[in-house]
């Protein structure tokens, strides 16, 4: 069995003989005394220890047979004495243990800079990494000082009132109106994201990334506001979609790059999609008074963060290209149903049919009349398919570059909730400190009493380039159901009908889907 024993550097440097109170923890194979200061503390008022001089020492050695010290001793369990010269170096340690005093026990004395370890306390480590002594040691500092009251609590006090909870009453059902007519947006997902956030980090985390997020909110919600009203901004930018897109029907209606496509169907769809896009330009016009004050949710979502304004630049962009995705709904329907037409009949002309119950292809007599229909209709779909495929590669490369920018703000958001601002911080102010910057120096040893003194200090870290997932917990999203760029492109390449709008949102494909 070992003793280690940690104890703060400002006691020895104060050189003032006192009593020593924290923590005695008896493990497997070993006895640990953690002291944490020379006066009691909430938690530890009983003195575990005490620093005498090395006259007192002595004299206590020697006078240890006396009967009236020998039943003070008898009602100490684990109690520690160090003896100290004037100048302040360690001179004896004894430690008795289990009531018994033994000489021969190895004893670690680890003089620890307790300001570097309140640092490496406000990293708030995982839980896994309480086995590390060093860790557990800065968690107990960090419990032992008296902290005010969190704001986090203050808040759920002030939320008790009774005119607080009348006013919640009141915008409650409002909340839940609008939780319905925006359910399937980023700004409501980002929402739910947000309250997530707030309630795992830790309370001071929680404080710099609402602060840094409202300061660039704030600036964001200046420059708009300095360069002019945004509603007429956005309709610019409409205006300038629309334009591109009858342009791109316009290439798309004549030979684009040489291809001989379908005249009749190409004519088609030409007149349906741009009659959609007319349709779509004449609302956005009806709603241009609307748009012009688009301006004071903008300004009023900048007070609550430049992540909220990137939620609601992302639904912008979907209401701008509504009608692209749209475009894709409709040739993705008539690509899937061409495929499986022309995989239908080709199976039919080789005299085959699939058995939907027993999920195999199997050999089918056809009538002659059947064979020359379904030879017909294979013939007039394979003549349409490049015409198809062609849509459908246009639409889909569109609809691929709008996910991509959409995904694109969805990363922004959450890094902006995820970025450990805390840290930044204190890395600016110089006391952000880690494992990897511990620094430990071997004093000395003692050698009549099987001491070995040692001096750890936590340093400044350095925060960037590096990873810093085991300095501090960081915050995920609980429902990570986001498709990524790579499986929204695999999708679009397979031909599968990727309907939902949002990054954040993901449809499983049905039953039917997956036979088709």
């Amino acid at each position: 069995m070992n003793i280690k024993i940690y104890l703060s550097s400002k006691l020895i440097e104060k050189c003032t003989f006192c009593d020593l109170y924290g923590l005695v923890e008896d493990l497997r194979d070993e006895i640990r005394f953690t002291v944490l200061d020379a006066e009691p503390l909430p938690n530890y008022t009983e003195p575990i220890g005490k620093i005498c001089s090395v006259a007192d020492y002595t004299q206590f050695r020697a006078e240890q047979n006396d009967r009236t010290l020998r039943e003070q001793l008898a009602r100490e369990d684990n109690f520690l004495r160090l003896a100290i010269s004037n100048s302040g170096r360690i001179k004896h340690v004894m430690a008795k243990v289990k009531g018994v005093t033994i000489e021969s026990l190895n004893k670690l004395l680890i003089i620890y800079d307790e300001k570097g370890f309140s640092n490496l306390a406000e990293n708030d480590l995982n839980a896994e990494d309480c086995d590390n002594d060093l860790l557990h040691l800065a968690r107990l500092i960090k419990a032992s000082k008296a902290e005010s009251t969190c704001w986090t609590e203050k808040l759920h006090s002030l939320a008790e009132r009774d005119v607080v909870q009348r006013i919640y009453s009141v915008f409650l059902p409002v909340g839940k109106a609008l939780g319905v007519i925006l359910r399937k947006t980023a700004l409501y997902y980002h929402f739910n994201e947000w309250v997530e956030c707030i309630q795992q980090k830790d309370a001071n985390a929680v404080k710099w990334t609402l602060l840094m997020d409202i300061c660039f909110g704030v600036a964001i919600m200046s420059m708009i506001i300095y360069f002019g009203n945004p509603g007429t901004r956005f309709m610019q930018f409409a205006e300038i979609v629309v334009d591109n897109l009858l342009q791109l029907l316009q290439t798309l209606r004549g030979n684009p790059i040489g291809l001989k496509l379908n005249g009749s169907l190409n004519e088609f769809f030409f007149s349906c999609f741009s009659y959609q896009v007319d349709l779509w330009w004449m609302f956005l016009i009806i709603l241009s008074p609307a748009i012009q004050s688009l301006f004071i949710p903008l300004s009023v979502l900048g007070l609550f963060g430049l992540s909220f304004q990137v939620a609601m630049l992302s639904d912008l962009i979907v209401l701008i290209s509504l009608h692209a995705h749209c475009f894709y709904i409709y040739v993705a329907v008539l690509y899937r149903i061409e495929v499986g037409g022309i995989g239908a009949l080709y199976r039919t002309v080789l005299g085959k049919k699939r058995n939907v119950l027993r999920d195999r292809v199997e050999v089918h007599d056809y009538m002659n009349r059947q064979l020359f229909l379904a030879t017909l209709s294979f013939t007039v779909l394979l003549f349409l398919l490049p015409t198809i495929l062609f849509y459908y590669i246009v639409f889909a490369s569109l609809r691929f570059a709008i996910y991509c920018l959409s995904y694109t703000l969805m990363k922004i958001r959450r890094t902006i909730l995820r970025f450990p601002f805390d840290a930044m911080i204190r890395w600016l102010r110089g006391v952000y400190t880690n494992l990897e910057s511990l620094e430990i120096y071997n004093i000395g040893s003692i050698a009549k009493e099987n001491v070995t003194i040692t001096y750890i200090a936590p340093r400044s870290a350095s925060f960037w380039f590096r990873d810093t997932a085991s300095d501090f917990p960081r915050w995920e999203p609980k429902c990570q159901t986001s498709t990524t760029i790579g499986e929204f492109f695999v999708s679009l390449i397979k031909g599968e009908l990727v309907t939902f709008i949002q990054p954040d949102e993901r449809i499983t494909p049905s039953a039917t889907d997956k036979d088709t």
